[in-house]
C-alpha cells in the first residue's frame, strides 16, 4: 500500500474510534507507521486528510453502487435491496464522517461544495433508480412530485440514520445500521407492486 493510501486508512480507524477533534497529525502518522515529516509530505494538514477521505469515500460509494447494478442489473429489485444494505456498511466503515457530518461540512468551504455536489448526484442516482423501477413495474406509477419526494425520504434516511442512533442514544453497530435498511425497505413497500413485493420484502447482499 503506498504511503498517502497508509495515511487515510490510519485517519480513518483513528477518527471512527476517537473522533476527529481528538486525532492529531502526530497521532496519525504513528498509526501509519511513519514520521510526521513524511505525513506533512503528503497532506498539509489533518483538514486535507479530510478532504482525501471524503473523495474516497465518494468514488467507493459510486463503485459500489455500480458494481450492485452490473451484476444484478440497474434499479432491479434485488440490486435495490443490495443498495440497502450497502449503504448501511458504507455508513459503518465511514461512521466519523456520518457522526461529524454536519460540523465538518459548515468548517470547511471546499468539503462544502465537494459535499453539495455529491449530495445532488447522489440525489438524482435515488431519482433515476425509482423511474427505472417503475418503467419495470417493481414500483407502482406516481406522479413527478411524488417521485421527488420518494426519492428525497430515502436519501435522508440513508444520510442521517446513524446520526438519528446516536442522538437517540443508540450505538452505531450492525445491528442499528440493519434497522435503517428496514426503514428504507418500509419506505419502498408503501409503493411496490405485486411483482416487486418479494424482492422488496427481503434484506439484500451486499456482496
Amino acid at each position: 500500500m503506498k504511503t498517502k493510501s497508509r495515511i487515510v486508512v490510519a485517519a480513518i480507524a483513528l477518527f471512527n474510534d476517537r473522533g476527529t477533534k481528538a486525532v492529531t497529525t502526530n497521532h496519525i502518522a504513528a498509526e501509519a507507521g511513519i514520521s510526521p515529516g513524511n505525513l506533512y509530505y503528503h497532506f498539509r494538514n489533518k483538514t486535507d486528510i479530510i478532504r482525501a477521505i471524503f473523495d474516497e469515500m465518494d468514488k467507493y460509494g459510486v463503485a459500489e453502487y455500480q458494481r450492485i447494478s452490473a451484476e444484478r442489473g440497474p434499479a432491479t429489485a434485488d440490486a435495490v435491496a443490495g443498495t440497502f444494505v450497502m449503504l448501511q456498511e458504507f455508513n459503518w466503515r465511514y461512521r466519523f464522517f456520518k457522526r461529524e457530518m454536519t460540523s465538518l461540512v459548515t468548517a470547511d468551504p471546499v468539503l462544502k461544495k465537494r459535499f453539495i455536489k455529491t449530495h445532488r448526484a447522489m440525489l438524482a442516482l435515488v431519482r433515476s433508480a425509482l423511474d427505472v423501477s417503475i418503467a419495470q413495474g417493481l414500483l407502482r406509477d406516481i406522479p413527478a412530485r411524488e417521485r421527488d419526494l420518494l426519492a428525497e425520504e430515502i436519501w435522508l434516511v440513508t444520510l442521517f440514520w446513524p446520526n438519528y442512533l446516536e442522538l437517540g442514544g443508540e450505538k452505531v453497530d450492525t445491528g442499528t445500521l440493519e434497522r435503517g435498511s428496514e426503514q428504507l425497505r418500509g419506505i419502498m413497500l408503501r409503493y411496490v407492486t405485486q411483482k416487486g413485493l418479494r424482492a422488496f420484502s427481503r434484506p439484500g447482499r451486499a456482496g
